[in-house]
């Protein structure tokens, strides 16, 4: 069994694909669980409810790996990531990585994970923001523009969905589908 401080072959495997790819999804997602249990190792219980406090200590643990490799000129991927985490407790600074992040990947992909995650954290009028101010990568991916009219049609703004989806050079007719079907239940 290893001990906290070592690392396993596949974690130097991992921490080297990174090296190379800091958004390699598969290799970050893989070495956020050997993170994760890593922080285990160490949890201590809380003296108030007497349970062990393993989901901070795993944070801090992700938060760490994702800054390490934030630094690197073309992360996005771990910016994304500490976004998520501090979107709570630093709202301000986690706008301002998901802006970097979307400068430093310019197809939309950055923009796709940044709008949902706005979404998943019940911010669907700040996810709006967010893409349109960044539209001209979405409308280049149909995955972010998807995001983002989803995100309108959450906060009931059916023809702000419907202009967005008509700006598009071509949308996917699942997402046409959703824009009218939203559109007949407000007629």
């Amino acid at each position: 069994m290893l001990t906290h401080r070592e690392s396993s072959p596949a974690e130097h495997e991992l921490r080297d694909e990174l090296a190379q790819d800091p958004n390699d999804e598969a290799a970050f997602d893989a070495l956020v669980e050997i993170v994760r249990e890593r922080a285990d190792e160490g949890t201590h219980v809380d003296p108030l409810t007497a349970a062990p406090d393993t989901r901070v200590a795993q944070d801090h643990a992700v938060w760490a790996l994702a800054e390490e490799l934030a630094g690197k000129p073309s992360a996005w991927l771990p910016l994304i990531v500490l976004a998520r985490l501090s979107l709570a407790a630093d709202h301000e600074a986690a706008m301002r990585r998901l802006n970097l992040a979307c400068e430093r990947e310019t197809s939309g992909l950055a923009l796709t994970h940044a709008v949902a995650m706005l979404r998943d954290a019940d911010a669907p009028t700040e996810a709006i923001a967010f893409g349109v101010a960044h539209w001209e990568l979405a409308s280049r991916d149909a995955e972010a523009a998807g995001e983002i009219i989803q995100a309108a049609l959450e906060t009931g703004r059916t023809e702000e969905a419907r202009r967005l989806l008509d700006s598009l050079e071509t949308a996917p007719p699942s997402l046409t589908a959703t824009v009218e079907s939203a559109e007949a239940q407000n007629a």
